[in-house]
């Protein structure tokens, strides 16, 4: 009769400790205090929590693993966490360093380094370039002509009909061209758009030669963004004689958001007249 009673005693402390570890719904371990936001607080002062460790065999070998399911890598020495479709790595989650020894197909939110980086292969940034060369350029009619005014002002653009090259990474040299172009191709209009996703800040190189349809024109030279001359970067060129050959160059910097694009214009001073460009390098590279 003793040993029935000492039974339903020790199964009804059981029960107890169950119903009173449910109400609580918390464990401590360590303390006998767990945070109320918890439900497992483990703490100490000289020890820490060791999860299971596998390698990724054994890890790939877990049957439907839980959202949220943890372990540690030993092939990789990192802790993995399942994120209900695949395996990541924990130190590859936002907000902590970019692992830069693996491939990296997205690296979101900005990034500072401090240390000296040494890229082993291509550093990818956008870049576009038209190039062209032609000693016998035909002539380019400059219709009425600029006054010195702001924007466009009767400025024309500098189009070949064949001869230029077109060298790409993201940018294409044709509005209504929707891909990339080959790495380099020639092409019948003479703009750089960028196809990019992420409006950038470009830096802009233009260089050029000419011979001018007339002794002593004056020109003025630009870049336009979307059809519109950009006044910060028109230059003024007051050429010399019309049998000879001139160069020169400009820089600017223009933002560009996907499918805005670039042109080189030129106007002639003072009325209609004409002009020979014999080459260009129109160059854009984001930043």
């Amino acid at each position: 009769m003793k040993t029935i009673n000492l039974q339903v005693f020790f199964i009804a402390l059981v029960i107890m400790f169950f119903i009173g570890l449910n109400a609580v719904a918390q464990v401590g371990i360590g303390t006998t205090n767990p945070n109320t936001s918890s439900i497992l607080d483990i703490t100490s002062s000289n020890k820490g929590f060791l999860p299971p460790r596998m390698d990724t065999t054994a890890r790939d070998a877990i049957t439907t693993p839980a959202t949220g399911l943890l372990i540690y890598n030993i092939d990789t020495n990192k802790l993995n966490y399942h994120n209900g479709t695949s395996w990541q790595v924990v130190e590859n989650g936002t907000g902590s360093y970019v692992d830069l020894t693996t491939n990296q197909s997205n690296i979101a939110g900005n990034k500072t380094f401090t240390g000296t980086i040494t890229p082993q292969g291509r550093l990818m940034v956008p870049m576009g370039e038209l190039s062209y060369f032609n000693i016998s350029a035909p002539s380019l009619s400059l219709g009425a002509g600029t006054t010195g005014a702001s924007g466009n002002d009767g400025m024309t653009k500098v189009n070949p009909a064949s001869g230029v090259n077109f060298l790409n990474d993201s940018f294409d040299s044709n509005f209504t061209n929707s891909t990339s172009g080959t790495p380099t191709q020639a092409v019948t209009n003479s703009k750089l758009t960028y196809r990019g996703t992420t409006t950038r800040l470009f830096h802009i190189a233009l260089s050029f030669s000419f011979t001018p349809g007339a002794n002593a024109d004056i020109f003025v030279f630009g870049v336009a963004k979307n059809g519109n001359v950009q006044d910060k970067s028109k230059i003024i060129i007051k050429s010399g004689s019309n049998t000879d050959n001139q160069s020169s160059a400009m820089h600017v910097a223009l933002w560009l958001a996907k499918d805005e694009y670039i042109e080189f214009y030129v106007g002639k001073v003072g009325g209609a007249g004409s002009i020979f460009v014999k080459s260009f390098n129109f160059f854009a590279m984001g930043m």
